[in-house]
Parts: C-alpha cells; structure tokens; sequence
C-alpha cells in the first residue's frame, strides 16, 4: 500500500492540513483523462501543496533531497543536512 501525502490548502484562512486521502477527487469535465483535486475544507481546486515529511511538520515543502533511505521532500527547517 501506498503511504499518504500530507498535503496542505494554500487558500488564504483555509489552514487545512491531511493527507491525499481525504482529498476530494472528480474526474475533469475537460479532459476525461486528467482527475481534479479540491481541499476537503474549502472545497477550491487546485490549491494544494505538498508538506514537509517530517512528522508533525505541516509547512510547505521548499526542497526535495535524495537521501540513502530514500527521496526527502521537506521544509527548509528540516531539510536533511550531511548527505554522503
């Protein structure tokens, strides 16, 4: 299985934060191919972010690092640091 993207709503006073699988999903009325993706709290499409990985941290991701264990996307806070 899958694990779960945190995501977060960047509309303004929105403050939602959970993972991809509380996301509302429809397919678009435009393209039968392409699936819309909306805040559960808000409801607006597109508004969207991924959050850092680091657990408890809901801010947004500012970078992506390949680690040893695996591809980090994280906030500048905890962006990994010494990658041999």
């Amino acid at each position: 299985m899958i694990k779960p993207t945190k995501l977060i709503c960047t509309v303004f006073r929105c403050n939602w934060h959970g993972t991809s699988d509380e996301v509302l999903k429809a397919i678009s009325p435009f393209d039968e191919d392409d699936m819309l993706l909306a805040c559960p709290k808000c409801k607006t499409v597109d508004s969207l972010r991924l959050s850092c990985d680091e657990p408890e941290c809901w801010r947004p991701v500012d970078c992506g690092t390949p680690t040893p264990d695996g591809y980090r996307h994280t906030c500048s806070k905890h962006q990994p640091k010494d990658i041999k």
